[in-house]
């Protein structure tokens, strides 16, 4: 009897259903551009077809899908409206009307709109898109990004950053760059940022931290552009310069740019201090010299025709640097015996990238990308005392070989996106120390991601798996595999166009730099040193966190706040030894590692020209070296002000002092802040920035029977005025595109920080 009521039970809910089914239609479809990219935030109505009024309406989600409920079974009209595409109405009736393709409306592209900050939540990443005041923020796409509540830009070296510290990989319509070259995107050009706060599962065996993906528009008139910018210290030698020249047609384009950065400063200073069981040696710095470039050129070759696209980029990097500081020796007389330390780095490297995809249908391609990367690094590092009688010298010569191949097939899988792909990368450093040892090592790592995003009403959700395997052959010719497990999954609610709330877990991993794993040395004090680790293996660990967004009606307030948890079986961290009298520098393995963190940043726009965003991270880390029991707490805050009347802006941004752990090491990073004037003019602009840091780092450390530390100061940095002048070109007709799907790079030299000049 219970079996029967059971089934009566069941049979009533059933046709329920039914009834409900029958009372109600749904009209659903998917809004992409002629890119075959999908429109979020598109506005669709449903509106009667014979007196147009309006039955029901929606906006597009991340993937471009809408969906309207109607009761009866009959003809309507569909109206799409979003900025920058040409309005759309057609008739319909209930059921799937598939892709519907809106055009760019040129008319509305090179406009200022005025938009409120509404949330696009899809999966594991955001959708945003600049505001007014962004875009009139700085002279470039970098500026204006850094400017959203997201993100932040590092003063010294234009590194763009999430709010709570977490490096990110840029991507520009698919294709790998730097930060830096995000200058050579004007804002108006930007159709949204994808930004993903969890690298998704192709990414996902690099060590960084988010992704941003951004996604251009064309503009009304574009073939042939010239952008110049320019940044050059009036009270020091410093300065970032860039050029950068396009040609496009519809089967061709070419582009070309050249980046240089430089420094030459002659009043920076170390204080050192080095405390030993028996003896302490306290510097005192005199001034010093740094002179140092960074330079990029690449030009790169694209054709897209039919089905087809490829790509081909030529890429150069040369970094020569040199450093010379003199300290005394603080003993009790009028004629301190003088330390003499000096560091010289360069390193060069030539990639070739080759990519090619084909479409078998705006759903549907296989991308393939091959990159050959050649490194070629050296380092001098000399410490004399003229007192001690004891010269120490270090040299390194580092030539390596890289290549990178990935295949991305990607695919629709029901109504839900679906990549899977396959990596591989083979890496070699052959190093010279002191000009007669040598160590060779082979790095190899094969990686099988797949990935899923789908959404079910407000939820929406992104499934990664992943499989990677290591293997080395180290410096002292061992062998050994790592094989690790990637799962990872993102579930993400949007409650509104207003709130949202996101949780990731996952699985991460990190591969130590080449540079770690050799037997090389370099001097810090006559009875301290560093020294590499050929047993140094990649390790994994558990991540997780849970993210709240909320942005008001009117675009004036932003709010998001988040919780992380990290757990390291085990963690590469630099960790101090005793060997007889000596003090080494070392990467080792430390078990049990526990990090807890929490962020908040804050958006306050009151008035159109006026913006306020602060933001505070905490981070609470505890393990155990081999010396000590480390519990440290880390807070992190800072806040930017934004002034943006009319065709000025003034700006002002400031970092409170913060002190980082790793390992036994501890780095306190002084205060700093930047300002800034500029005034924009049709297609110039000019300005000036001033710089205070000049108490960039001190780095120290104690354990039983020694303790040490180092403080750098920048005095040309205390109060750096630079003059900053940009130029944009642009002559001709609209030509489109596809971006590529893939890209990859290989920055790993074989030098590491400490034996770096900087």
């Amino acid at each position: 009897m219970r079996q029967l009521g059971y089934i009566f039970l069941f049979s009533i809910m059933l046709l329920g259903c039914a009834q409900i089914a029958n009372a109600q239609a749904i009209i659903s479809g998917r809004i992409l551009d002629v890119e075959q990219n999908p429109i979020a935030g598109v506005n669709c109505l449903l509106l009667n077809l014979p007196d147009s009024t309006q039955i029901a309406g929606t906006t597009s989600d991340m993937e471009g899908r809408f969906e309207l409920t109607v009761k009866e079974a009959k003809e309507y009209i569909l109206q799409l409206s979003c900025m920058g595409y040409e309005k759309k109405h057609q008739v319909c009736k209930p059921g799937n009307l598939g892709d519907i393709i809106l055009n760019d409306d040129a008319m509305l592209l090179d406009e200022v709109v005025v938009t409120p900050q509404i949330l696009n939540t899809f999966g594991n990443k955001n959708q945003l898109t600049l505001s007014e005041s962004s875009k009139k923020v700085g002279n470039n796409a970098l500026d204006a990004i850094g400017s959203l509540p997201q993100f932040k830009t590092d003063i010294s070296n234009d590194a763009l950053v999430t709010v709570d510290n977490k490096s990110i990989l840029v991507l520009i319509d698919g294709m790998r760059r730097s930060s830096r070259e995000l200058k050579m995107l004007q804002a108006d050009e930007i159709k949204n940022i994808q930004f993903y706060s969890e690298p998704p599962a192709r990414y996902a065996h690099e060590n960084i931290g988010a992704v941003i993906d951004v996604k251009t528009k064309r503009k009304t008139d574009k073939l042939y552009s010239l952008y110049l910018d320019t940044k050059n210290g009036v009270t020091t030698g410093y300065g970032t310069d860039m050029l950068s020249m396009a040609y496009m047609d519809s089967l061709n384009m070419v582009t070309a740019a050249y980046f240089v950065d430089y420094r030459v400063l002659n009043d920076n200073r170390m204080n050192n201090t080095y405390s030993y069981a028996d003896k302490t040696n306290e510097y005192r710095g005199l001034p010093g010299r740094y002179n140092g470039q960074y330079h990029i050129g690449q030009i790169a070759y694209q054709r897209y025709q039919g089905k087809n696209l490829f790509n081909a980029k030529v890429e150069y990097r040369k970094s020569p640097g040199k450093q010379e500081y003199e300290q005394e020796l603080m003993w009790q007389n009028d004629n301190p015996p003088i330390n003499s330390r000096s560091l010289k780095s360069d390193y060069s490297s030539v990639a070739a990238d080759l990519y090619y995809m084909y479409m078998f249908n705006q759903n549907r391609n296989l991308s393939i990308n091959i990159l050959n990367t050649y490194h070629h690094s050296n380092s001098d590092n000399t410490l004399a005392n003229n007192a001690g009688g004891y010269t120490f010298e270090n040299h390194i010569d580092n030539k390596s070989y890289s290549l990178i191949a990935e295949a991305l097939y990607s695919d629709k899988l029901w109504n839900g996106d679906f990549n899977l792909g396959t990596y591989y990368q083979y890496k070699n450093l052959d190093q010279k120390y002191n000009f007669t040892d040598y160590s060779t090592i082979d790095t190899h790592k094969e990686y099988v991601y797949a990935d899923y995003s789908n959404a079910i009403g407000k939820f929406s959700y992104n499934i990664g798996l992943g499989l990677e395997n290591n293997h080395y052959k180290t410096a002292t010719n061992e062998r050994f595999n790592y094989l690790v497990f990637r799962p990872s999954v993102v579930l993400n609610v949007q409650y509104n166009k207003h709130s949202a709330m996101k949780f990731t877990a996952a699985i991460n991993s990190s591969v130590p730099n080449v540079g770690d794993l050799t037997n090389s040395i370099v001097t810090i004090d006559e009875h301290f040193y560093s020294q590499g680790n050929t047993a140094l293996k990649p390790y994994y660990y558990y991540y997780a966190n849970l993210n709240y967004q909320y942005a008001s009606d009117n675009g004036k307030f932003y709010i998001a706040p988040s919780v992380t948890y990290s757990y390291y079986p085990n963690k590469n961290m630099p960790v101090l030894f005793t060997e007889g009298d000596d003090i080494i520098l070392r990467m080792a393995k430390i078990d049990n590692v526990h990090s807890l963190g929490a962020s908040l940043s804050l958006n306050y726009k009151p008035v159109n020209w006026f913006v306020i965003q602060p933001f505070y991270n905490y981070e609470y880390s505890t393990y155990r070296t081999p010396n000590q029991v480390v519990k440290h707490n880390l807070h992190n805050a800072g806040i930017g002000v934004q002034f943006l009347p009319k065709n000025w802006q003034l700006m002002w941004n400031g970092n409170m002092p913060m002190t980082l752990v790793d390992g036994d090491i501890h780095t306190r990073m002084g205060f700093n802040m930047s300002a800034s004037i500029l005034y924009k003019f049709k297609s110039m602009s000019v300005g000036l920035e001033y710089i205070y840091n000049p108490n960039p780092s001190k780095i120290y450390a104690d354990i039983n029977g020694f303790s040490y530390s180092e403080e750098t100061k920048w005095n040309n940095f205390k109060n750096l005025v630079s003059l900053k002048f940009t130029y944009y070109f642009y002559k001709g007709k609209s030509r489109g595109h596809v971006g590529k799907r893939i890209s990859n790079s290989d920055k790993d030299s074989g030098l590491i920080n400490i034996n770096t000049a900087k």
